[in-house]
């Protein structure tokens, strides 16, 4: 059974619908959305096979994300040998292609197809928390089908997320529209962490994504993969402050199924250790885990080693 909405904070970040979105500049992309819409409603079938068309182009126009995704697997991954990472690239182009088509399925499409092609695992540990009175923050590492998971969340359950607004005013608009459609309120990175300590503390969950690298300010390094990685420490004091259990989860596509997956793991034991270096090398190694089960559907093309310990230089 779904948990009653809170009701809209009123302090969250909005992306209301105005007029200046029908401006001609913008026309092309409401076509594209339109193109959009319409592959949602397409059998299956071509629609995955539009999915592998998409990712040959992909893999042949995006040789910057190519090179920042091959740079991140050399670094975390060096006892494979060079043609092993690049079929787990190509299925990872592959993944992100299909997942990128499927957005018309979250903007355009109902409760009953959400709940049809989009499967929670897991989701005992996230009963057990609450039922023992506990909050939870969900540990969501980045993937491309990151927000297929956080929308059936919040489509069985009440949560809150931090997000930064899209540079194209018309996608902000209806990636905001599908991301609350349901429960979830969207924060704005520049609110700081107030409001999520307000509404872990009322039992709402909090989507926590932990792993860009937002540069040297307020990070330490910490381990990742073994490369020390520029961490954000905020999980083990948002843990602290309200005592919330810490999911790991990784939200995937599987090909096999042609479904959408989130996966709930356990509570992270003894955590946080009030250690603020601990507490992010720890965060670190349960995204390391849940990645490693399925490595081809992490967000390889973000630059996760963008900053780096001084004497050391830009890798890539």
């Amino acid at each position: 059974m779904a948990e009653a909405p809170a009701g809209p904070a009123p302090e969250a970040y909005r992306a209301p619908f105005h007029a200046g979105l029908l401006h001609p500049r913008y026309w092309p992309t409401w076509l594209g959305l339109g193109v959009v819409a319409l592959i949602s409603m397409l059998p299956r079938p071509l629609v995955r096979a539009l999915g592998r068309g998409l990712a040959v182009l992909m893999w042949r126009f995006s040789a910057r994300r190519r090179h920042i995704a091959s740079v991140n697997l050399a670094l975390c991954f060096p006892e494979m040998d060079a043609s092993t990472r690049e079929r787990l690239l190509r299925e990872h182009f592959r993944i992100t292609a299909q997942c990128f088509l499927d957005y018309g399925m979250l903007w355009f499409r109902g409760p009953g197809v959400h709940a049809q092609r989009i499967r929670l695992t897991g989701e005992a540990h996230y009963r057990a928390c609450r039922e023992a009175g506990r909050p939870v923050i969900i540990l969501a590492p980045h993937a491309p089908a990151l927000d297929f998971g956080g929308l059936r969340m919040s489509q069985i359950h009440d949560g809150v997320s931090f997000a930064k607004p899209m540079k194209n005013p018309v996608v902000e608009w209806i990636n905001h529209r599908s991301r609350t459609q349901y429960s979830g309120d969207i924060f704005a990175r520049a609110q700081g962490l107030r409001p999520a300590l307000r509404h872990i503390r009322r039992g709402r969950f909090f989507y926590y994504l932990p792993d860009e690298d937002l540069g040297p300010e307020h990070s330490v390094f910490v381990p990742f993969f073994g490369v020390p990685k520029a961490t954000l420490p905020a999980l083990g004091r948002l843990a602290k402050l309200t005592g919330a259990a810490v999911l790991p989860s990784l939200s995937i596509y599987r090909p096999d199924e042609d479904v959408y997956e989130m996966r709930l793991e356990p509570p992270m034991g003894d955590f946080p250790s009030g250690d603020a270096q601990e507490d992010a090398r720890r965060m670190n190694e349960a995204i390391e885990a849940v990645v490693r089960r399925d490595p081809a559907q992490y967000l390889w093309t973000l630059k996760f080693f963008k900053t780096r310990p001084a004497g050391e230089g830009n890798v890539y």
